[in-house]
C-alpha cells in the first residue's frame, strides 16, 4: 500500500554519505534547477521570531534567506501590557494599533524591516491578539466574575474601555460565563483569566480592521490570529456574528487592492471548535494542526517506527493545503520544563518540510529566561534545516510517496515530478551505529544523485541504493550535484565591550575562510577551521565591525558583525542599553546583596543606569507595574514581574552589564 510523504533533518553530519550498492557507473543527470524562494506565501516554510526585536530580524535575515525560510512570523505589535516587559505580556494588548515603541522596537524600525524584507522575497506576517485584552490581574474580577479590563486599555482604546460593562450588545467585553452551545467557547475565554472582547460588537469591529490596514500600510503580509477558535463565526448556531468577514476577509480585499496579491493568514484553533464545523474557518484561513506532529513523535523517539511516521495523521478533517504544523511552537516550548535536543528537532522537522503541500512553523528558540531581545538559538541556520527547506522549496506542487523500508527502520519520502525527483531518507536506527542500510525507491530514476547536507554521491540503480549514514541517520538526495555549504560558529555576534573582547570563529566544509575589520577587504586575514579574534584594536566612532567570508567551491557565507565600544562612567557600575519605557511604564527596583534590599539608588544619565554597588557581592534588576511601592524592602517581593539575570562574580567585576535583552 503507497503511503504519504515526510522527511527529517539533524545536526551536521560528521561522516559522508557513499553509495556503495553497485558497480554500475552513469553520468550526472542533465540539471537546470535554480535554487530560490517560493513565489507564494502559502508554499513557503515560515521562521517564527520569537521574541526577537525587529533590528534582530533585520540583522538577521541573510542567515534566514539562506536557510530557506520564506517567511517571518514577528510578536503581536499591539501596544503591550507593561511595555512589553516579558513575552506574555504582548498576548495582553492594550490597543488595536502598532506599538509607537515597544521593547519590540519602534514602529519606524518595524517599517524598515518590512522594506529590507522584501529585497530578499522574504514576507513579514505579525501575531494578533483579538479575542481578548489586558487585565488588571488575575484576581481582579467584576462582581458577575469576568475579568476587569486594565485601565491602561482606556489610554489606547477609550470607547472600547468606557462601554466594558454595558448590558447587552454595546457592551465592548463578554460577561456570559455561563454560555451553553455551540458558541459557549466564543463569550468567555477561560484562559489565563483575561476579558473577553465582544467581537460581535461593530466597533470593536471596526478597530479590529483599521488594526490589521495600519499593519497592511506598515509592510506586513500576512497574520497569525491567536485564540482564533475562541472568536464567533457567522455559520455558528448560537451566537454568531461576521467578525471575519468585517476584519479579516476585508484585509485580504484591502491588500489585494493595494499590493495585488494574497494576504497570507492563519488562525490558532487547537483541537477542533465545539460542535462546530473546521471548515467554517479553513474557509477563511489556514488552522493549526497542534497534532499531527504527535505521531511524527511517536515514529522518531518512543516506537522508532517508519510506518508510524508515515501514518501520522493531521487531525483536522480539512484540505492538507490548509493546514500549519510544527516540531515545537512557542506555546509547547515555554510550557516544556525539558527541551528535545536540536537534533531531533531538525530530524522532525525533515518530516515536516518534505511533505506536499504543507505550510509549516519554525520556532527560533528564546533565551532560557525566555528574554524579549534575546535569540536562543541559531538553529534555524543549522545545514540539516536549511537544507530540508531547500528540499521542500525544489518539490513544491511535485507528487509524494512515503513509505518504510530496512525492517521498518528506514523511512523515506518520494518527491517527483515529469522534470524532477528526489528523495528524504532517515535511519531511525543510526543512533545504533547501525549506518548501512539497503534502501530501495518507487519513483527514483537510476542514476547519480547528491546529498544536499554533505554534497556526496548515492548512487541508485534498479530502485536501489546502499547508504551509509552517519549518526543522524539523515540524507536528502537531488539530482543537482552539490558541494556541502560552508558554515561557522562564533562566540559573540556583536556585543558591548568596554576594553578589549576575544572571540573565537570555527569552521566547516570551508575551503577558504577569512576576516576583515571595517568593510575593509583589502586588510583581510586568513585562517583554517579555528581562530581567536581581539575586538577593541580597530574602533571607530565606537564601533568595530567585523566582516567574515567562508566559502567552499561556489557556495560562500558571508556576514557582518557590529561591537559597540563604551565608554564607562568612573566610580559606578554602569547598565547600558536600558529600554527607556520601563521608566515611563513600570517602577524599575534594584535587589541587592550585602545587605539584602530593595531599592531605588540609582540616577539615570544620558541612557545609563549608574549605581554605586560598593559592598556588593551581586544585584539584579528588578520591574514592577507603575505606580507600584514596595512596603517591606527587606523580603523577596513576589509581585515583580520581569527580572534580570543575577550581576556577580566576573560580570560585576567586568564595571558594566548590557541590558538590551532585559
Amino acid at each position: 500500500m503507497k503511503l504519504k510523504h515526510y522527511i527529517f533533518l539533524g545536526l551536521a553530519l560528521t561522516l559522508p554519505i557513499i553509495s556503495v550498492s553497485c558497480s554500475k557507473s552513469y553520468e550526472d543527470f542533465e540539471d537546470n534547477y535554480v535554487e530560490k524562494l517560493p513565489q507564494n506565501n502559502d508554499d513557503g516554510l515560515t521562521l517564527h521570531a520569537f521574541c526577537w526585536t525587529f533590528k534582530q530580524i533585520k540583522d538577521n535575515l541573510p542567515g534566514i534567506y539562506e536557510s530557506g525560510f520564506k517567511s517571518i512570523l514577528t510578536m503581536p505589535l499591539q501596544t503591550p501590557k507593561n511595555g512589553g516587559s516579558t513575552w506574555w505580556s504582548f498576548y495582553q494588548p492594550l490597543s488595536f494599533s502598532i506599538a509607537s515603541s515597544s521593547s519590540l522596537g519602534t514602529k519606524e524600525e518595524l517599517k524598515e524591516l518590512c522594506l529590507e524584507a522584501d529585497k530578499y522575497g522574504i514576507s513579514i506576517y505579525c501575531d494578533v491578539v483579538f479575542n481578548h485584552m489586558a487585565n488588571i490581574s488575575d484576581d481582579d474580577l467584576e462582581d458577575d466574575g469576568t475579568p476587569k479590563v486594565s485601565p491602561k486599555v482606556g489610554e489606547y482604546e477609550p470607547y472600547i474601555y468606557e462601554h466594558r460593562n454595558d448590558k447587552g450588545d454595546t457592551s465592548t467585553f463578554h460577561h456570559n460565563k455561563n454560555a451553553t452551545g455551540s458558541g459557549a467557547e466564543t463569550q468567555y475565554y477561560p484562559y489565563g483569566k483575561l476579558p473577553d472582547l465582544n467581537t460581535g460588537n461593530p466597533y470593536v469591529q471596526e478597530r479590529c480592521l483599521s488594526y490589521l490596514k495600519e499593519c497592511i500600510d506598515a509592510g506586513i503580509d500576512g497574520f497569525r490570529f491567536d485564540a482564533a477558535k475562541h472568536i464567533e463565526t457567522s455559520q455558528d448556531k448560537d451566537y454568531p456574528s461576521n467578525f471575519w468577514e468585517n476584519t479579516l476577509l476585508a484585509a485580504k480585499d484591502y491588500y489585494k487592492e493595494k499590493e495585488n496579491k494574497e494576504l497570507y493568514a492563519y488562525g490558532e484553533v487547537l483541537n477542533n471548535p465545539l460542535e462546530r464545523d473546521i471548515n467554517l474557518y479553513a474557509n477563511m484561513m489556514d488552522v493549526t494542526c497542534d497534532g499531527y506532529i504527535q505521531g511524527v513523535h511517536k515514529g522518531v523517539v518512543s516506537s522508532k517506527s517508519a510506518d508510524a511516521i508515515c501514518n501520522a495523521q493531521y487531525g483536522k478533517n480539512v484540505d492538507v493545503s490548509k493546514v500549519i504544523t510544527w516540531v515545537e511552537s512557542h506555546d509547547t516550548y515555554v510550557e516544556s520544563s525539558t527541551h528535545i535536543n536540536e537534533t531531533r528537532v531538525a530530524k522532525e522537522w525533515g518530516v515536516i518540510a518534505s511533505r506536499k503541500g504543507i505550510n509549516a512553523l519554525f520556532l527560533a528558540r528564546p533565551n532560557a529566561n525566555i528574554d524579549v531581545g534575546q535569540i536562543g538559538s541559531y538553529g534555524f541556520e543549522s545545514e540539516l534545516v536549511a537544507s530540508a527547506n531547500r528540499f521542500h522549496n525544489r518539490f513544491i506542487g511535485a507528487e509524494e510517496d512515503l513509505h518504510s523500508e530496512s525492517d521498518d527502520l528506514v523511512f523515506v519520502n518520494e518527491r517527483y515530478s515529469e522534470e524532477d525527483d528526489g528523495a528524504y531518507v532517515l535511519n531511525i536506527d543510526a543512533e545504533k551505529k547501525n549506518y548501512t542500510k539497503t534502501v530501495k525507491f518507487n519513483h527514483l530514476s537510476d542514476g547519480n544523485y547528491y546529498d544536499l547536507v554533505t554534497g556526496s554521491k548515492v548512487v541508485v540503480s534498479s530502485k536501489t541504493a546502499t547508504i551509509n549514514f552517519d549518526q543522524s541517520g539523515i540524507c536528502y538526495l537531488v539530482r543537482s550535484h552539490v558541494l556541502p555549504r560552508p558554515s561557522f560558529t562564533i562566540s559573540s555576534r556583536g556585543e558591548s565591550f568596554a576594553d578589549k573582547l576575544n572571540v573565537e570563529l570555527k569552521t566547516s566544509n570551508a575551503s577558504e575562510s577569512f576576516y576583515y575589520f571595517n568593510d575593509d577587504e583589502s586588510s583581510k586575514v586568513s585562517f583554517n577551521e579555528k581562530v581567536n579574534i581581539t575586538i577593541g584594536d580597530h574602533v571607530i566612532n565606537n564601533e568595530e565591525v567585523l566582516n567574515i567570508v567562508v566559502k567552499n567551491g561556489n557556495n560562500s557565507k558571508t556576514r557582518r558583525f557590529v561591537f559597540n565600544k563604551i565608554t564607562l562612567i568612573d566610580g559606578y557600575f554602569n547598565v547600558i542599553n536600558l529600554n527607556p519605557i520601563y521608566f515611563e511604564q513600570n517602577e524599575l527596583y534594584i535587589w541587592s546583596w550585602e545587605p539584602s534590599k530593595w531599592h531605588k539608588d540609582y540616577t539615570y544619565e544620558n541612557n545609563i543606569l549608574l549605581i554605586d554597588v560598593s559592598g556588593y557581592t551581586g544585584f539584579l534588576l528588578g520591574l514592577f507595574n507603575k505606580d507600584y511601592v514596595i512596603e517591606n524592602t527587606q523580603k523577596w517581593d513576589e509581585n515583580i514581574i520581569k527580572q534580570s539575570v543575577d550581576i556577580k562574580g566576573e560580570a560585576l567585576k567586568k564595571g558594566f552589564f548590557d541590558a538590551s535583552g532585559f
